[in-house]
């Protein structure tokens, strides 16, 4: 190396020229770590692998988050497919006589089911959503030819958050419902009559028309589809009333019923006025026979009220009646030459609460289970608590188990039910207003038995 300033000659390390001791500055090489000066291509390489970075986080995301929703899906979709929450469909009948089915669904409070197909949502509350569809309403106003219809239901899971998830779509039949028709009375598809006029009374969906042997009686059914008429029946035995309903995506509904009435030599009827019920001790009976004919009277009556009117065959009496619940009524018309004619029919005695109530008498239970039979129909004041509720499928009467003791001694008496209370709460306490009417086995013993006419809950 040379010196600038004098020329000399120096030793390549050296710091000072050895001639003139001017100071060396000889110019630094690259340094290993120094960085080289980055180009413009080198910074879009940058840029484009931050890019691809990015991207691949967010497809990682999303893919996480569809696989999250997949599993969850899948989990909804198992479970309202054979699972908790799979949906039930049930038949059901409507408080305006007609038939439909219960679609409920299960899940989360505050979820909603979207069914497209009655574009209608339910509210998930209580862990169940539920929606009665008509049977009618899945048919057109005409049916002929039709006898069932295959419902498809698409359900759709509306979350809380918003997130929507199909549903399974599950399948069931409806089979065309027949017009709804309710008989009120006669309470059988036969009976016996022993009058010219019967009432008929039944229930069917307002609406419909109604024909009685084919008589279009339409008009006298009112809004809430209740008619109420009367049907002529003569004396030849079975008499025979047709009645046909029509209701609008119903089939035709026929219904036959018999009104039985004898075939008499003599002619003998009562009068419609006469009831089947009574609230005293004695109830007038009147009626017509045909003219020249007497009447005898077979159960009790009172003697002086017979009146027969041989002319026009009017008639009337008195009848006993000799003990609560239901008493026979039976005469006769009888002439000379003809087989008599003879009517029996059954008048159900209650006395009003006042009367009832004031006979009552004070439990003595031990003396009610020995004197039973002796004390038929006596009166007593039944307070305690309702154990039991018995519908006795043999006589079709309910009966309710109650105890009747104090001072925690257990008593029980059985009360045949005969009073127009027909809904009571099990553990609840009653007062209730009976009479003796024999034993009746519970729970393998045998129990003072009594018809109940009146009962109340009791007062605390």
């Amino acid at each position: 190396m040379k010196c600038p300033y004098c020329g000399s000659v120096c030793a390549d390390d050296a710091q000072y020229c050895p001639s003139c001791k001017q100071p060396l500055n000889p110019a630094p090489g690259p340094r290993d770590d120094a960085e080289p000066e980055k180009r413009p291509h080198s910074r879009w390489r940058t840029a484009a692998a931050a890019l691809f970075g990015v991207v691949c986080v967010l497809a990682l995301f999303v893919g996480v988050y569809k696989l999250v929703m997949w599993v969850q899906n899948y989990q909804l979709n198992r479970l309202y497919t054979r699972g908790a929450y799979t949906p039930t469909v049930n038949t059901v009948e409507m408080d305006d006589l007609r038939q439909g089915h219960a679609i409920v669904f299960y899940g989360k409070d505050g979820d909603q089911v979207y069914l497209p197909e009655l574009e209608r949502s339910l509210t998930i509350s209580g862990g169940v959503a539920r929606i009665v569809v008509p049977d009618s309403d899945w048919f057109n106003q005409s049916v002929a030819g039709i006898d069932h219809a295959n419902i498809t239901l698409t359900p759709t899971l509306v979350a809380e958050t918003g997130h929507k998830t199909k549903l399974p779509a599950f399948n069931f039949d409806i089979a065309v419902p027949e017009s709804p028709l309710v008989i009120t009375t006669p309470e059988r598809d036969r009976t016996t009559v022993i009058t010219s006029v019967y009432p008929l009374v039944l229930n069917v969906v307002p609406g419909s028309t109604v024909f009685i042997n084919s008589e279009d009686v339409t008009d006298k059914v009112d809004r809430a589809g209740l008619l109420s008429t009367h049907v002529s029946v003569q004396p030849i035995g079975d008499n025979v009333i047709t009645i046909i309903v029509r209701t609008p995506r119903h089939k035709e509904y026929r219904k036959d019923i018999v009104i039985y009435r004898e075939h008499y030599d003599i002619n003998l009827e009562l009068d419609t006025t006469v009831s089947n019920f009574s609230s005293a001790r004695t109830i007038a009976i009147t009626g017509t026979a045909e003219p020249g004919a007497m009447i005898a009277v077979d159960t009790e009556y009172i003697p002086e009220s017979l009146a027969v009117d041989i002319s026009t065959g009017r008639f009337s009496f008195i009848a006993k009646l000799s003990h609560y619940g239901d008493n026979i009524v039976r005469f006769r018309a009888m002439m000379d030459g003809r087989k008599d004619a003879s009517l029996s029919f059954t008048v159900r005695y209650k006395p009003t609460l006042a009367d009832y109530s004031a006979k009552a008498w004070k439990m003595d239970y031990k003396q009610l289970s020995q004197l039973y039979e002796q004390w038929r129909e006596r009166v007593f004041l039944c307070k305690g608590e309702l154990l039991d509720i018995i519908y006795d499928e043999n006589d079709g009467n309910t009966y309710w188990v109650m105890d009747v003791g104090t001072e925690g001694e257990r008593q029980l008496v059985v009360l045949q039910n005969q009073s127009n209370v027909k809904n009571v709460t099990m553990g609840r306490r009653y007062l209730a207003y009976a009479h003796v009417s024999g034993q009746y086995m519970y729970m393998a013993e045998r129990y003072p038995m009594l018809t109940c006419l009146y009962i109340d809950v009791a007062p605390d």
